[in-house]
């Protein structure tokens, strides 16, 4: 079976149920409109944060190389999550709260590929890629 997603050492250690959850991200999908909404809550959250929490929040959305203009290349930021022994893969929304976890005890972050719609730029009640990727 060929692999549709960019794998690393710490994925490539996940067992086979997991890895069912795994899918490409896709980043050629994302739509100019997209890529807007990321730029539109981010700079949101950034400019709240920067009031509100600690400074290692900020200081640590800059060393993963998230930047707020776009929406990150989550396989991208491996090369920075492996120096601290993590990845990220990309899921398809929900996935069993077992299974969530289970990536967690991997080091493995789950992060859904799906962006919120315009229609609900200020919360969405399913997990995306703001939420999870920044959040």
């Amino acid at each position: 079976m060929e692999q549709e997603f960019e794998s690393n050492e710490i994925i490539d250690r996940l067992p086979a149920h997991l890895k069912q959850f795994i899918k490409p991200q896709n980043y050629e999908d994302y739509t100019p409109i997209n890529q807007a909404v990321w730029r539109y809550v981010m700079r949101k959250n950034v400019e709240y944060l920067s009031q509100v929490a600690h400074s290692s929040y900020l200081d640590g959305l800059k060393q993963t190389g998230i930047s707020i203009d776009h929406i990150p290349n989550m396989y991208g930021m491996n090369r920075i999550l492996k120096e601290i022994g993590w990845a990220a893969v990309a899921v398809d929304g929900f996935i069993p709260p077992a299974a969530f976890m289970e990536f967690q005890a991997y080091n493995v972050l789950v992060i859904a590929s799906d962006i919120r719609q315009l229609d609900h730029i200020e919360y969405t009640p399913a997990p995306d890629i703001i939420h999870e990727g920044a959040g």
